[in-house]
């Protein structure tokens, strides 16, 4: 119960509030109020350490995304104690048009009957473009396209087999049950592929090599705050005891009742233009 009071009740002190007003001005109030949703509404998220909270909430902020689950643009998630900071598709997209000079984005699931060859020196990737899956048929690669304002166009495919490596090797959470990975492998590969292709070939924009190292778990610019004990003795136990451990989370855009689970993230799929 203490953690619990010291991360809700530090994210409402005046100190927390000052560090969010100087990066995103009178916006502050509005999305340090979503934070608080979101960790009142996830019991893990409301036991972990309250600097993690706290980075992760930062990192949404430096980055100008929401981190309403709803949304789809960048997500603060529990694994083993902490939070962690995750962008979503929307998010990506949302960084990438701010550059100005991509045009179009888009990447997607190639069933197993779809694909015919893709030639990894041309980037030439060969489908049945009008192909109609058959329930429940296999998926065997991700497709990523973008094309910049100059003309530069870039094409890249990944066979599952490829995702699921990369996954195990970089997400600490792969394996654990709740992990997207898990519960959401298609939409985390999407987010992969399409990430590999704007991190290497998309202008380097001050706030996309941000997106970069916040969604690779670096704390680039970001300081951790230094937290003072504020938890009161029993007055306000009982009330936040209700709030936070006897009601469930709820997923905010399905409305499934997630007890002591990570949220479920659903980043949908991309066709932006």
């Amino acid at each position: 119960m203490a953690n619990q009071l010291t991360v809700v009740n530090t994210l409402q002190s005046d100190a927390v509030k000052e560090k969010f007003e100087a990066v995103m001005g009178e916006k502050a109030n509005g999305f340090v109020s979503s934070v608080l949703s979101v960790v009142t509404n996830n019991n893990l998220l409301a036991k972990a350490d309250f600097n993690s909270v706290y980075t992760s909430a930062m990192k949404a902020a430096v980055l100008d995304l929401p981190v309403e689950p709803s949304l789809g643009m960048a997500y603060i998630v529990p694994y083993k104690g902490k939070a962690q900071f995750q962008i979503g598709y929307k998010g990506l997209i949302q960084l990438a048009q701010r550059s100005g000079k991509v045009t179009k984005l888009n990447s997607g699931k190639i069933y197993k009957g779809q694909f015919k060859s893709y030639n990894a020196l041309s980037e030439e990737l060969d489908i049945d473009d009008i192909y109609t899956p058959k329930e429940d048929e296999e998926v065997v690669g991700y497709f990523g396209y973008m094309k910049l304002s100059n003309g530069f166009e870039k094409i890249t495919y990944w066979t599952k087999e490829r995702v699921e490596k990369h996954g195990k090797k970089y997400s600490q959470s792969y394996d654990s049950k709740f992990s997207p990975w898990q519960t959401n492998f298609d939409a985390m590969a999407e987010k992969t592929v399409l990430k590999s292709i704007l991190s290497t070939y998309a202008p380097l924009t001050i706030e996309m090599q941000n997106a970069n190292d916040f969604d690779n778990g670096k704390n680039t610019g970001i300081e951790p705050l230094e937290v003072k004990d504020v938890t009161p003795e029993n007055d306000n136990e009982s009330l936040l005891s209700d709030l936070l451990e006897d009601e469930p989370s709820v997923d905010a855009e399905t409305g499934e009742i997630m007890e002591n689970t990570e949220l479920d993230l659903d980043y949908g799929s991309i066709n932006a233009k």
